[in-house]
């Protein structure tokens, strides 16, 4: 099974859209979230919030693709994709809906949390959203994080 990171870095974050949207895009894609991650840089102490959550609407209009990368020799293109939409997906309101929400320090803080092989999140096309967001429900500043997500086909 082909494996896949995105990650995305050096940008402003805002809390009206998402950092990354893994889309299961296409008819028969099926997705499995396998790890997350999130990293700070600023230089001083500065509270973050940081969600994973299935929209209750799905983004839409133009889709800005992020560069991912591939784990499994031969499988460099995913079926899925990842990047933003013009169109924010629409979440409901935190915490209703999260699959993981991290309260954590820009000045340094990470997390990385690699998800349990019997219970990965699963996108399947044609059923809810067919979407995962990360977003943020507190912290914008620019460049100061990074965000990352690994995925299975």
């Amino acid at each position: 099974m082909p494996s896949f990171t995105v990650e995305r870095g050096a940008f402003a974050p805002v809390t009206t859209n998402d950092n990354i949207t893994l889309d299961a895009n296409t008819a028969g894609d099926v997705m499995k979230v396998t790890a997350v991650g999130l990293g700070g840089m600023l230089t001083t102490s500065t509270g973050y919030r940081t969600r994973w959550t299935r929209p209750t609407t799905a983004g839409s209009g133009i889709f800005t693709a992020l560069t991912e990368g591939d784990h499994s020799p031969g499988y460099a293109t995913p079926l899925g994709r990842a990047g933003t939409f013009a169109t924010a997906p629409t979440l409901a309101g935190d915490p209703a809906g999260n699959l993981l929400a991290l309260a954590w320090n820009a000045h340094g803080g990470l997390a990385y949390i690699a998800l349990p092989l019997a219970s990965p999140w699963m996108i399947v096309n044609g059923l809810a959203q067919a979407q995962i967001s990360c977003r943020n429900t507190d912290g914008t500043n620019s460049n100061g994080s990074n965000y990352h997500m690994t995925w299975e086909e």
